[in-house]
């Protein structure tokens, strides 16, 4: 296995974050957590990118840079890039856990949960591999958030509902119209 500091680290352009899991890891798939990100950019941006994938995919059929689907499979002229961290490594030597850096413009060290439609650039590095098919895998390291949108949960505990639900009953079943047609909706 080839060490980490063998592959260089590269910079993607600047694009917008769809899906962004930089502050915590995302346990739905993988119990131990992986932070990803899909990098949302323009056709011509992702040039770049390419010129680092493409001379490392070697035939591989797992390229992380494809083409910006819509909702009925339509393609939208963006390109799209997926990049990604485990949470937890197991080596050899042990096992370690890891996040990426995320800053502000600035350089500074942020905490704000990244959200969707955020302008982000990413430090990378490109690993190709052979299992499934082979192909590369883009290594998330930091992320310099330019245009921050903080992301809010939805779920918050402070949800005002209004006065309508404070008095509301419901209806017992002995209170209920009996179905006089025999219909069932």
């Amino acid at each position: 296995m080839a060490k980490n500091n063998q592959f260089p680290m590269h910079v993607s352009p600047v694009g917008t974050a769809s899906w962004p899991w930089l502050n915590k890891p995302d346990t739905r798939f993988d119990e131990d957590g992986i932070y990803h990100v899909k990098l949302v950019m323009t056709k011509e941006e992702s040039g770049k990118l390419g010129a680092v994938i493409n001379p490392l995919m070697n035939g591989g059929k797992h390229n992380p840079l494809k083409p910006e689907k819509d909702d009925q499979g339509n393609n939208t002229g963006n390109m799209v890039c997926q990049f990604k961290m485990k949470s937890v490594v197991n080596s050899r030597k042990g096992s370690f856990t890891q996040s990426p850096v995320l800053l502000d413009k600035e350089g500074q060290r942020i905490e704000a949960t990244i959200g969707a439609g955020s302008k982000i650039k990413i430090a990378y590095q490109a690993v190709p591999f052979d299992q499934g098919g082979g192909g590369v895998t883009l290594r998330l390291r930091k992320v310099r958030v330019l245009d921050m949108v903080e992301y809010h949960d939805p779920s918050g505990d402070n949800i005002e509902w209004g006065d309508e639900f404070t008095n509301s009953v419901v209806n017992d079943s002995k209170d209920a119209p009996e179905d006089v047609d025999g219909e069932d909706f």
